[in-house]
């Protein structure tokens, strides 16, 4: 079970602006997309109703929140989106260059080895994919993460450029929240 999670992250997933994140994802509507570190599904319910051609894979480490992404899942009747658990996180059980997009919300605070999982991620996105990373604002102290689990942008955009991915566009979601995009 990961050490860091925090009740705050699922409760800011469903906080923020869902429609204005789809807006700006380079997704199309068959495009074959994962859901990394899905939790209770907040991101994947609109992300299998914007890829309505393509597929959806929603990944979890714990078994409850899948069951709980099943049940949203099956209210909205989508039926090309798949929940899946991560039994080897950080190894993601998809074969290589099979998505052409990739989501991760609050991934370093979600992975016990969150680097890795996202190094995992650029083995299964297709060259040309994307990924895109949604996490804390370092100054929003309200609620979520103590600081030192927060990561700065710049920290950020050095992990996932590590993980071999090229910067694309940084977008502030809100006084919580940001989000990278990064293409392969």
């Amino acid at each position: 079970m990961p050490t860091r999670i925090n009740k705050d992250s699922f409760i800011a997933a469903k906080k923020l602006d869902i429609y204005q994140i789809i807006s700006l994802l380079p997704a199309m509507p068959y495009h074959e997309i994962a859901d990394i570190g899905c939790a209770e599904g907040a991101l994947s319910v609109p992300l299998g109703k914007l890829v309505y051609r393509g597929n959806v894979v929603s990944l979890d480490p714990v078994k409850k929140n899948l069951t709980t992404t099943r049940r949203e899942l099956k209210k909205a009747r989508l039926t090309n989106v798949k929940a899946t658990l991560i039994p080897d996180e950080p190894i993601l059980p998809l074969k290589d260059e099979t998505l052409d997009g990739a989501m991760s919300a609050f991934p370093f605070q979600f992975f016990k080895k969150p680097e890795q999982t996202l190094k995992d991620a650029n083995r299964c996105v297709k060259k040309g994919g994307w990924l895109a990373v949604i996490e804390w604002q370092p100054e929003f102290l309200e609620y979520g993460p103590v600081s030192k689990y927060r990561v700065q942008p710049a920290a950020l955009r050095e992990k996932i450029e590590k993980a071999g991915f090229k910067f694309y566009i940084r977008h502030n979601l809100s006084d919580m929240a940001y989000m990278m995009i990064f293409s392969k």
